[in-house]
């Protein structure tokens, strides 16, 4: 069974958690219902039959949507996205024009998730190249206009240098992606996401960027939504700091990954309640070894850049 999970999150934004071979609470698709609608984060192709439920359940008619808007062109947020464009004759890719040439030649695109996550790639499902005529450029500040509802995306680089988020105005929402880090529904907390190559500078003007909107509800792409949006996006960006401190201190101090990890654990409160992680996996976005590679990558890069 391909069964969706159906949320309200306010006025016209919904949430559709599609599932994931049979797991619940990995991402999360927003469904934004004007005259038009737009479908944010349509995820990979492995999920593709539970969005088209969802949409059913919605009663969204696939040639009401307008839009196919990822926050990113990764293949956890993207890959299905060739998939959905052919249930939905009328809708364009709306992506980043950082992201646009690898949703047409998506061969980079998996060769490099493939280098980082190994064979768990194969799990997303094929990744099909998008014709370049379905494909629209964004911009930063642009409002998509859905028929009483408009959405504004928000450049939003750090996770990734394509990557945006959306903000619906009239509802105070804001669609994170993977900008506002992975929010924990059980423990209410939030840690990053940050494989490489991460830019954990660039993360935090994001986030400034996204403070400034004033938003009331932060949407997650993994995963959920909950209220205080602009004190949860001011954590987060203080989390960002410290990592950034710790990791930087303990890399000059000659500490390894597992001692990274023991330190932040000891310093971030956020981790602090929660049940530690196994770093032997890197085949994970979300485990800690792959999230702490992207901020020593970082350093690298940064120190190599400055010598």
């Amino acid at each position: 069974m391909n069964m969706a999970k159906i949320a309200h999150v306010r006025g016209k934004l919904y949430m559709i958690d599609a599932g994931y071979h049979g797991r619940r609470g990995v991402l999360s698709t927003y469904v934004v219902k004007g005259e038009k609608t737009a479908m944010i984060d349509p995820g990979p192709t492995a999920s593709i039959k539970g969005i088209l439920n969802g949409l059913e359940q919605l009663n969204v008619d696939p040639e009401e949507v307008e839009y196919v808007a990822p926050t990113h062109i990764h293949l956890d947020h993207a890959g299905g996205s060739w998939k959905l464009l052919e249930h939905c004759p009328k809708a364009q890719l709306y992506v980043h024009p950082r992201g646009a040439s690898h949703m047409v030649d998506p061969s980079r695109l998996v060769e490099s998730a493939r280098g980082l996550f190994g064979d768990r790639v194969n799990d997303y499902g094929e990744m099909r190249g998008i014709p370049e005529e379905r494909i629209v450029n964004s911009a930063d500040g642009e409002g998509l206009d859905l028929g009483g509802v408009k959405l504004i995306t928000v450049w939003t680089s750090g996770h990734a240098s394509h990557h945006q988020s959306y903000y619906l105005a009239g509802d105070g929402a804001i669609i994170l992606g993977d900008a506002g880090g992975i929010y924990n529904q059980r423990t209410n907390s939030v840690t990053p996401t940050s494989p490489p190559p991460f830019n954990p500078e660039q993360a935090m003007e994001s986030l400034e960027k996204l403070i400034a909107l004033n938003p009331e509800v932060a949407c997650y792409g993994h995963f959920g939504f909950a209220g205080d949006a602009v004190k949860r996006l001011r954590a987060h960006k203080e989390q960002l700091a410290l990592w950034v401190k710790v990791i930087s201190e303990g890399l000059k101090e000659g500490l390894g990954m597992k001692g990274l990890y023991e330190r932040l654990r000891a310093e971030d409160p956020m981790l602090k309640g929660m049940q530690a992680q196994r770093l032997e996996s890197r085949l994970e976005e979300r485990s800690p070894s792959v999230n702490l590679t992207g901020f020593i990558e970082y350093f690298k890069w940064l120190w190599a850049k400055k010598s």
